[in-house]
C-alpha cells in the first residue's frame, strides 16, 4: 500500500458540447481537446495523448494541453516526453497552478523530490487553496518520513475539498504510521471511493459487507493489495470464524497452497477457480476497520499460517547437514511497487552478512532480485534455494527449518512473522505505515525485530547493526528468541 500522488490529467474529465462560436478560439471547447477528454473517460490514455497532441498543434500557447500530454506520458512510462511537455507547458503558461501541481508528479516519478516540492510551492503560491497541490505535498513529506507535516497537508486538502479521496486515503496512512489504527483504517476506506472495485466481485450478486453480525455469514475477503498484505491480513479469518462466520479468500496463484493452511480460512479462490457460494464480500484490508481494530485489539497470535508438515520435513532434511545458525536472507521486493527502490537494499548491501562466522546463510530470494547474484561466487557457507522455490508454500516450508530470517520489507517478512519464526526486517528511513515510527518491535508480528535506516539510503548502518547482533547470538551473549 502506497501513499497516492494526485495528478489531474485534464481540467475536466467529462466532454462538453462544442460551441460553434468558441471552438475555433477556445482550446477547451475545441474538437481535439474534447476528443482527448472522451478518450480519458474511456481509459484510453494513448488515444488521449494523440488527441491532446492535435490540440497542442492548434493551440501551442495553451499550457494545460501540454501538461495533459505530460501527465499521460509519465503514467505510461515515457519520462523524457513527459518532461518536455511539462517544460513547454510552464514556458507558455507559468501562472497555471494545476500545471505546476501535475509537474510535481512527474518530478517525483523521476526521484527529483526537491524539485517536486519547489513545483508544489509554486502551485500553492499561485493558488493557496489548491487541494491537489496540498495532497501532493503531503505525499512527498510522508515519503520523507515527515508524518506530522504530511498529516497537516492532507487535513488542509480535506478542509478545502471534503471529497478529496486521495487526501482522505493518505491521511489514513499517516494515522496508521503514527499508530492510530482505528482512525487510520477508517480513513483508508476512501481508497475505493473514486476507483473501481476489485475485479473478483464484479460478477457476484452478493452485497458488500459493511459490518454487523458474522454469525452464519459466508464472507468473501478480496485480497486487493500485494501478497504481503494478503499474508498480513488473512489473520482476520480467525476473527470471522470466532464470530460464527466462515471466510473465503481470493489470492494470487503463488499464495494458493499456503492460504489453504491459514487458520480460519474455509475456501481459497485463485484466478480461474470457481467461486463458492457467498453471502457477502469485503476487501481484505477493510476487515480491520469493519472489525474495529485498534492498537490493543490487533489479532497478533502467531502462527496463523502453517507449512505442510511433509514439505517442511523434506526441506529440513536437505539442510540438516549444515553447521552454524541457519539464517534465511531476502534483499529485494517486487520492482513494480512504487517505493521498491527505497525498501530493497539489494544484494551488494547485504553481502557482508554472508561471511560472518558461525552462520549458514540460506538465500530465499526469488524474482527480480536474483539478477543481483550474476557474477558472484557464493561462499561454501551459503545455500541458494531461490531458484528452487515455486510458491510461498515452498518458502514457508524452508523457513520452518531456519533459526532466523533476515529480509527487506517485502512478502517474506510477513510470511516469517505469520509463521511465528524469528525475523529481522530491514527498513528504509521512511518505512511503510505498518511498521509505525520509532519502534524496534511490531504489534503485528511478535517474533519480529525492526532495523531502521538512521538516515535516508543508509543501508550500511542497518547491516552493521544486524552484524553486531548476529555475532552476539553466535557467541551466546544474546538468545535469539529474546531479540525478537
Amino acid at each position: 500500500m502506497a501513499v497516492s500522488h494526485q495528478p489531474a490529467a485534464a481540467p475536466r474529465r467529462t466532454p462538453m458540447p462544442a460551441l460553434p462560436d468558441s471552438s475555433a478560439t477556445d482550446p477547451l471547447h475545441s474538437p481535439e481537446f474534447q476528443a482527448g477528454l472522451l478518450a480519458l473517460q474511456q481509459n484510453d490514455r494513448v488515444g488521449a495523448i494523440a488527441a491532446f497532441t492535435r490540440a497542442a498543434g492548434r493551440f501551442p500557447m495553451y499550457g494545460p494541453v501540454h501538461a495533459n500530454i505530460g501527465t499521460l506520458a509519465g503514467q505510461l512510462g515515457h519520462s523524457a516526453l513527459a518532461m518536455r511537455c511539462f517544460q513547454r507547458a510552464i514556458a507558455v503558461d507559468p501562472g497555471h497552478a494545476e500545471v505546476w501541481s501535475n509537474f510535481s508528479s512527474q518530478l517525483r516519478r523521476a526521484d527529483r523530490e526537491e524539485d517536486a516540492v519547489m513545483a508544489l510551492k509554486r502551485a500553492l503560491s499561485l493558488a493557496p487553496k489548491h487541494a491537489n497541490a496540498l495532497c501532493n505535498l503531503g505525499a512527498i513529506l510522508f515519503d520523507a518520513g515527515q508524518t506530522i507535516r504530511a498529516e497537516a497537508c492532507f487535513r488542509q486538502a480535506l478542509a478545502l475539498a471534503p471529497n478529496h479521496h486521495d487526501a482522505a486515503k493518505n491521511l489514513g496512512f499517516a494515522l496508521l504510521r503514527r499508530g492510530d489504527l482505528r482512525a487510520g483504517f477508517g480513513w483508508y476506506e476512501h481508497r475505493y471511493a473514486a476507483a473501481p472495485l476489485p475485479a473478483p466481485v464484479l460478477d457476484t450478486p452478493a452485497p458488500r459487507w459493511r459490518g454487523g453480525t458474522l454469525n452464519g455469514l459466508s464472507l468473501l475477503a478480496v485480497a486487493e493489495q500485494g501478497e504481503g498484505d494478503t499474508i498480513q491480513f488473512v489473520r482476520y479469518a480467525k476473527l470471522v470464524e470466532r464470530g460464527g462466520g466462515s471466510l473465503t479468500i481470493t489470492c494470487s496463484p503463488a499464495l494458493k497452497r499456503l492460504m489453504t493452511r491459514a487458520d480460519g480460512v474455509r475456501h481459497v479462490v485463485a484466478a480461474g477457480d470457481r467461486m463458492p457460494r457467498i453471502d457477502a464480500w469485503a476487501p481484505l484490508l477493510s476487515l480491520p476497520h469493519l472489525l474495529g481494530t485498534d492498537h490493543g485489539s490487533i489479532p497478533g497470535g502467531v502462527p496463523y499460517l502453517h507449512p505442510a508438515p511433509e514439505d517442511a520435513a523434506a526441506w529440513h532434511t536437505q539442510l540438516s547437514g549444515v553447521a552454524g545458525l541457519k539464517v534465511g536472507l531476502v534483499w529485494a521486493g517486487n520492482p513494480a511497487f512504487g517505493g521498491d527502490r527505497h525498501r530493497s537494499p539489494r544484494f551488494a548491501a547485504v553481502a557482508p552478512l554472508l561471511t560472518l562466522p558461525g552462520l549458514h546463510m540460506v538465500l530465499l530470494q526469488v524474482g527480480d532480485g536474483r539478477r543481483d547474484l550474476a557474477g558472484h561466487v557464493l561462499p561454501t557457507t551459503v545455500t541458494d534455494l531461490g531458484d528452487r522455490i515455486s510458491d510461498f508454500a515452498d518458502t514457508a516450508a524452508i523457513m520452518a527449518g531456519l533459526d532466523l530470517v533476515i529480509t527487506s520489507c517485502t512478502a517474506p517478512a510477513h510470511l516469517a512473522g505469520a509463521l511465528g519464526r524469528p525475523v529481522w526486517i530491514m527498513l528504509p528511513f521512511a518505512p511503510d505505515w505498518r511498521w509505525m515510527e520509532g519502534r524496534t518491535d511490531s504489534p503485528w508480528y511478535p517474533t519480529a525485530r525492526l532495523f531502521r535506516q538512521p538516515t535516508p539510503g543508509d543501508w550500511t548502518s542497518v547491516i552493521a547493526a544486524i552484524s553486531i547482533e548476529l555475532q552476539a547470538v553466535v557467541a551466546g551473549r544474546h538468545p535469539l528468541e529474546g531479540l525478537a
